[in-house]
């Protein structure tokens, strides 16, 4: 890989992910891209680094790392230890969901059935659980991702929720869930058996 076509698949995952419209895997990637302007730009040796460091699948990894870590994309915030911890957090991330349901159902009493369904209650004026302990960094994003794919609330939330934050929030997970291999089965069960464990 050359540090251009490095270059070509960061604009993409720039724009999958800061822009409504565009989709990385539907596009294939492709942008409008020139060589020479590439060539004029002060940080192309940060690309042309990265395309002897990384190829394939490891590279698009450190960019959706880097991406959902500041979905703006800016360069100098791109680094290896948040690819590091990514790949970390992505090898534990089964035991990692179990700990977060875990934390949603300690904010509610029993029955816990119906506790897990009232951390998507929504109120005017307010966050739902699930989302304000996302923003309180005490869930990940993979876990919402999940939430999103497996049970679909991201819609119900659309058609209550309109502030700049949800909006943001809500963009961060449509954009995340196509690079994450989400298996349902295993997740409910996974959210089951951690209903039964607190009963």
């Amino acid at each position: 890989m050359t540090g251009f076509e490095v270059y070509k698949m960061y604009l993409a995952l720039k724009q999958h992910f800061t822009k409504e419209k565009y989709d990385f895997y539907k596009y294939n990637g492709k942008v409008r891209a020139n060589e020479k302007s590439f060539e004029e730009r002060r940080d192309r040796y940060f690309f042309k680094k990265l395309a002897t460091k990384y190829s394939g699948a490891k590279l698009l990894g450190y960019f959706v790392a880097n991406f959902v870590n500041n979905p703006k994309g800016y360069l100098r915030s791109f680094s290896d230890d948040i690819y590091t911890d990514w790949k970390i957090h992505q090898e534990s991330f089964t035991y990692k969901f179990k700990q977060d349901v875990n934390t949603l159902l300690d904010q509610s009493t029993f029955p816990y059935q119906e506790a897990f369904d009232r951390i998507f209650k929504l109120e005017p004026g307010k966050h739902p659980s699930v989302l304000r302990l996302y923003l309180s960094q005490d869930i990940s994003l993979e876990t919402l991702v999940v939430f999103e794919h497996c049970l679909g609330f991201v819609s119900d939330f659309d058609r209550v929720l309109t502030d700049p934050i949800w909006k943001e929030t809500r963009l961060k997970i449509l954009k995340y869930k196509p690079f994450l291999s989400i298996d349902c089965t295993e997740y409910k069960t996974t959210i089951l058996d951690t209903i039964r464990t607190k009963l």
